[in-house]
């Protein structure tokens, strides 16, 4: 009930089209009422005069034929307003569970899977259509209609009025039994549902991996077992449901097997008229169809009803608090780590890390893979909130920094670049929506992106595909570069940017971000140590500690990590000397 009030709530936001849409649907009833006391007084013509004159039996068809016409355009007119106000929310719902998204600590965000929140923006938000457009104004209205009926009978007669009742209790059991052990199966059809979503997401994501492997559907186990399940408990559900539904259908509009016999029982004894008989016939059968229409509304209630809590429980999901009585603004652009500690499950991942980036400086984070770095330049970004201690922008602490402040201050630049199915253009200006043609060019001049740019059908027209898969790792990531190097931020943030990137390249990334970090703060996360050896300050992490930090020489002399990781390096960078020459030879 709870998750009706809200809908409602919801639906009353657009009060104005919602009450329209209410009125005309209701008028629409009511003028299907009037149709069936037209109906009855041309019965009555026939029965009350041998020989009714063609004008009167004309003029009342014709007029049952505008009520007709009428109630048909008030109904579309009723719905017209209905949808136009439904599709409104619909988008609003949508756009409420995005920024909630976006608010929403990434950890929250990842405990979902892709096919589940696929599911809540767009299969569970547009069921709420059935709701929003069709249910509040036409279920009111079919209410209305049954319920102006029977107050006709009992005006009419009170034991034609019970006589139509008769039918609705033994239909409403029937109705009531269909939703018996209702809660355990709609949870395994969600369950079901939402499983199958997300194998199927999964599916076509690794379709390369698929073909490349001969994972077909009928080997691709995981995938088809999703399809079946979800089948069985529509089947399930369907088997259960089936021999109530009949019972219902039939018996709900079966008042007239009530009113035909014992109403011409009570005809033919004198307690009620012709006329009255007659007319209560015609209201029964009109009786039916508001109440058919009204239990299927029920009926897809109690489904709408738990897809309602899906999307409500997303939207009371924990967000990134911004402490409202303590908003400040940073007064440089310097980061600071103190004591901090951080862990994504119960395991922490950083243990009292504490470490300063200084504004107008390069900071490059090293270690081995799983150290934590990639977790440092995510906290910096505040896609997750910290356990202890505290992070530092310009002196205010990052949780006390308004997000869009904070969002507006970094370029970050991940090793999963990810472009979106739109233009290269289009991909690149995201990094500020305002940029003309010329800043998105020079961007990706840059980034050495213009290279592979000319080469394409539609040069910068050229669409990137479904997350970017016409280009090549290195390409997305040097696109994603150029992305954030036009937002011109004063603090980048390059997650290992350039793992992917082949190293003539690299080199020129190098030297188009060492022209960018002037007058900005720069944390680098590389894998080659030959990029970061000009940096302020390198911070060595291992196992989600501070090991050492300073610069590269100081490194080379203090630090038995680092040193080791260089020559690592160096002997890595040797044989690809060598096998380049090789190559060459042969």
């Amino acid at each position: 009930m709870e998750s009706i009030k809200r809908m409602f709530a919801y639906a009353d936001k657009r009060k104005g089209k919602l009450w329209g849409s209410i009125m005309f649907a209701s008028l629409s009833v009511l003028l299907g009422i009037v149709a069936y006391l037209l109906a009855h007084r041309i019965i009555m013509l026939f029965v009350e005069q041998s020989n009714p004159t063609l004008s009167s039996i004309v003029i009342l068809v014709g007029t049952i034929l505008i009520t007709l016409l009428l109630k048909t355009f008030l109904l579309g007119y009723a719905l017209k307003l209905s949808h136009i106000n439904a599709y409104t929310l619909l988008g609003e719902f949508r756009k409420a569970i995005s920024e909630k998204l976006i608010r929403m600590p990434m950890g929250e965000i990842k405990k979902r899977t892709s096919g589940n929140i696929k599911m809540l923006l767009v299969d569970d938000v547009e069921s709420m259509e059935i709701i929003l457009a069709h249910m509040i104004p036409e279920g009111v209205a079919n209410m209305l209609s049954p319920l102006l009926t029977i107050i006709l009978l009992f005006i009419i007669d009170w034991k034609l009025a019970l006589l139509t009742l008769a039918a609705i209790p033994i239909g409403m059991v029937a109705f009531m039994l269909m939703f018996s052990n209702y809660k355990p199966r709609m949870d395994k059809y969600m369950k079901s549902s939402s499983h199958m979503n997300t194998t199927i997401v999964e599916y076509i994501t690794g379709m390369e991996v698929i073909k490349a492997f001969n994972q077909t559907t009928q080997s691709y186990k995981k995938y088809t077992d999703s399809i079946f399940d979800f089948r069985n408990n529509v089947i399930d559900w369907a088997k259960h449901t089936r021999k109530y539904s009949i019972a219902y259908l039939v018996l709900l509009p079966a008042s007239i097997i009530f009113v035909l016999p014992f109403g011409g029982m009570f005809f033919l004894n004198g307690a009620v008229t012709l006329s009255d008989y007659i007319l209560s016939m015609l209201l029964a059968l009109g009786f039916a169809e508001p109440l058919i229409r009204l239990t299927n509304f029920l009926d897809n209630i109690a489904l709408l009803t738990v897809k309602e809590q899906a999307i409500n429980k997303l939207l009371e999901e924990n967000e990134l608090k911004l402490n409202e009585n303590r908003v400040k603004k940073p007064s440089d652009y310097s980061i600071t780590f103190n004591n901090v500690t951080f862990a994504y499950e119960e395991e922490d991942v950083l243990k009292d890390v504490s470490f300063t980036c200084k504004s107008d400086t390069v900071t490059a984070l090293v270690g081995p893979s799983g150290s934590g770095k990639s977790t440092i330049a995510k906290l910096i970004m505040r896609f997750w909130d910290i356990d202890k201690g505290t992070i530092m922008l310009g002196g205010a602490d990052i949780s006390e920094i308004p997000f869009e402040t904070l969002m507006n201050s970094i370029s970050y630049v991940s090793q999963d670049s990810y472009l979106f199915n739109a233009s290269i253009t289009e991909n690149i200006r995201m990094g500020k929506p305002n940029a003309t043609d010329d800043e998105i060019k020079r961007a990706a001049h840059n980034a050495v992106c213009d290279e592979f740019i000319k080469n394409t059908k539609d040069g910068y027209k050229t669409n990137c595909g479904d997350a970017g898969d016409r280009f090549s790792g290195g390409q997305k990531q040097r696109l994603s570069i150029a992305r954030a190097l036009l937002k011109d931020a004063p603090i980048v943030v390059l997650d290992e940017a350039t793992a992917f990137a082949d190293p003539e390249s690299e080199d020129k990334i190098q030297e188009s971000v060492n022209e960018l970090i002037k007058g900005k703060t720069v944390i680098i996360i590389a894998h080659r140590l030959s990029t970061i050896v000009d940096a302020d300050n390198i911070i060595v992490v291992e196992e989600g500690k501070i090991l050492n930090q300073g610069t590269h020489q100081q490194l080379l002399d203090s630090c038995s990590k680092y040193k080791s990781m260089w020559k690592t390096h160096k002997e890595a960078m040797n044989w690809d000397i060598t096998t380049k020459e090789v190559i060459e030879n042969v």
